[in-house]
C-alpha cells in the first residue's frame, strides 16, 4: 500500500515541478504534453492503485485499518517525542519516549497525507476538466507547497540519515533489524516480541520426538491414531526456544 501511494505521488510531484520551473516560463518548449500527461496519469494512479491493492489483498484490510488507527492515535509521549527529537539528535544524553508502530513524525506525515489526499484528487480533476481552473490550481499548488517539507524530510530520513535509513529495508522486504526496531519503536517491540518471548518461556520445555514416543508407551498413556507419529502431537506452542532465538536478527513490521 505504501508504494501504491508513494510512487505515483513522487511522479506527480516531479512532473508538477518540471511544469512550473521549465514550462511555465516558456510553454512552447518541447515535450510539454508528455510531461503534462505523465502528471495526469500518475494522478489517476493515486486513485486507482490503492483501490486495486485493497481489492486484491482484501484479507489485509484489518491490518490497514489497524495502521490507520495507530497513526491517528496520539498520547503525551508523542508530544514529548516531537519536542525532544531535535535536542536528542544532537545529544545522546536525552532519552526519547517510547514509540509504538509509528513515531510522532510519521504520524504527522500520515495525517497530513490523509487529510489532503482527497483534495489533491478533486482539485486535479477540476483543473483537468477546466472547472474553476484558477481556484482549483491555487488550492492544488498550495497543498503541494505544504507537502514539500514533509516530502523532503521523509525522503531524507529514509535514504540519507544513517540512523533511520534501515527502515527503508522494512518498506521493501517487510523486515527490519530486531535491535533497530527495539531502539526506534520500543513500545511496539515490547508489545509484539517481548510478550511473545514471555509466552514461549511459560510453556513446557520442548522435548524431542523420541522422548514423546517413550511416554506414549507407558501404561495408560493416550494412543495416537494408527499411521501417525507421536511428534505430530507435540503442541505447537512448545516451539524450541533456540528456533526463536535463531530468528532474532529480524522482526516483522507489517
Amino acid at each position: 500500500m505504501h508504494w501504491a501511494v508513494a510512487i505515483p505521488f513522487m511522479v506527480c510531484y516531479a512532473t508538477a515541478l518540471t511544469l512550473i520551473v521549465v514550462y511555465n516560463p516558456d510553454p512552447a518548449r518541447p515535450f510539454r504534453p508528455v510531461v503534462s500527461w505523465a502528471h495526469r496519469i500518475s494522478g489517476l494512479c493515486l486513485l486507482v492503485l490503492p483501490a486495486w491493492k485493497l481489492a486484491r489483498y482484501w484479507r489485509d484490510a484489518r491490518v490497514h485499518l489497524h495502521n490507520v488507527r495507530q497513526a491517528w492515535s496520539w498520547s503525551w509521549d508523542d508530544v514529548r517525542w516531537l519536542f525532544l527529537i531535535g535536542p536528542a539528535s544532537v545529544s545522546r544524553k536525552i532519552t526519547l519516549p517510547w514509540q509504538g508502530k509509528f513515531n510522532a513524525g510519521e504520524k504527522i506525515n500520515f495525517m497530513v497525507l490523509s487529510a489532503t489526499y482527497p483534495i489533491y484528487l478533486c482539485t486535479g480533476l477540476l483543473i483537468w476538466f477546466d472547472t474553476s481552473p484558477y481556484l482549483s490550481w491555487l488550492v492544488h499548488f498550495s497543498l503541494a507547497i505544504t507537502a514539500t517539507p514533509l516530502l523532503l524530510g521523509h525522503v531524507f530520513m529514509a535514504t540519507v540519515n544513517p540512523d533511520t535509513r534501515p527502515g527503508l529495508r522494512g518498506m521493501i522486504t517487510g523486515f527490519v533489524d530486531r535491535e533497530w526496531a527495539r531502539h526506534h519503536y520500543h513500545r511496539w517491540y515490547v508489545e509484539n516480541f517481548e510478550a511473545m518471548k514471555s509466552a514461549i518461556r511459560r510453556v513446557p520445555s520442548w522435548r524431542p520426538a523420541n522422548a514423546v514416543a517413550k511416554e506414549a508407551k507407558k501404561p495408560g498413556a493416550w494412543k495416537a491414531p494408527p499411521g501417525t507419529t507421536a511428534a505430530a502431537f507435540v503442541p505447537r506452542a512448545t516451539v524450541p526456544k533456540r528456533s526463536f532465538e535463531r530468528q532474532g536478527d529480524t522482526s516483522r513490521n507489517a
